[in-house]
């Protein structure tokens, strides 16, 4: 998602819950499950392009335009869960409100969690990758790597020439 956007709804969602905790706003249970449904749809979509992303890079290929195409979707439901279905009349009871609200919270949190992981995994491996390269890289130009590949080429010159000379 584009960064902008998604630091602006974090500090909106960070606003609204520290006016929730004052008089000035009146948040109703079906309002907060419209907002879990909505989070729901973002915390889903990033999942998603982490997911396809990930596949992506393991198969050499390049991200297609089904991924740029999935945005657009997923960020329309979520402003539809905002702004379309408070709008809906529907009739649901207060503890049905509740289960479906904790639920669409619960979900997207252990998304979330799960996805912090997967990245904080991915992140560490492609940085080990790079230290690994750059210590071997390193060890080759050292006099004590370069001694090494010397005393190599020379072996197996010696064994060619035997080869060569049998």
């Amino acid at each position: 998602m584009n960064a902008t956007f998604t630091k602006v709804v974090g500090v909106s969602f960070i606003i609204l819950s520290i006016l929730r905790l004052t008089p000035y706003i009146n948040v109703t249970g079906k309002w907060l499950l419209y907002i879990s449904i909505a989070a729901f749809f973002l915390i889903l979509y990033d999942l998603m392009e982490f997911v396809i992303k990930r596949i992506m890079a393991s198969k050499g290929l390049k991200l297609s335009k089904v991924l740029s195409s999935f945005r657009p979707l997923f960020l329309g439901c979520a402003v539809m869960a905002i702004i379309v279905l408070p709008n809906i009349k529907v009739a649901i009871s207060v503890k049905e409100v509740n289960t479906y609200s904790d639920f669409f919270t619960l979900i997207s949190l252990g998304i979330a969690i799960m996805l912090l992981g997967f990245k904080t995994e991915s992140e560490e491996s492609t940085s080990l990758e790079k230290s690994k390269g750059n210590e071997i890289r390193e060890f080759l130009n050292s006099t004590e790597g370069e001694m090494i590949i010397k005393k190599y080429i020379e072996e197996q010159t010696i064994e060619n020439n035997k080869k060569l000379i049998s």
